[in-house]
């Protein structure tokens, strides 16, 4: 089965972004039926807390558990870090991610931020559309 790590924004779309929700949705639903295996960092959940800061507690708490659901949560760890310190690029935390989904085996990461991703060839990268299109189950 085919392990797939979402980056942050993919999450952030399934649980509160109308306008970007269906793809996202087809995706979490692979997960769900067992056609995939879903998985993020735990540093995703931290990222997702601050950018629904402005929310009520209880509305934040209620989108991180959704998002929680559908996921494997994966830990982060110094070995991670002592490897996304040896890149250096632009956004520091998509090395982070990519560095998560390396090092528990995943076969693809989804972002809608790809550009970042694209000095990474040990992991496929792909967008919601470009997954989806590529899916052999």
């Amino acid at each position: 089965m085919k392990k797939v790590f979402l980056d942050t924004n993919i999450l952030i779309y399934y649980v509160d972004n109308e306008d970007y929700r269906e793809l996202a949705e087809i995706i979490v639903e692979l997960g769900r039926v067992g056609k995939i295996e879903l998985y993020a960092s735990y540093l995703s959940f931290a990222n997702m807390a601050y950018v629904f800061r402005k929310k009520t507690v209880d509305e934040r708490f209620r989108l991180l558990n959704m998002a929680k659901g559908v996921v494997t949560v994966l830990p982060c760890d110094s070995t991670q870090l002592d490897n996304a310190l040896k890149v250096k690029v632009k956004d520091f935390e998509d090395v982070l991610q990519f560095q998560c989904a390396k090092s528990f085996g995943c076969d693809a990461l989804i972002t809608n931020n790809k550009k970042d991703f694209t000095h990474f060839t040990d992991i496929s990268i792909f967008t919601p559309e470009e997954f989806l299109l590529n899916l052999s189950l």
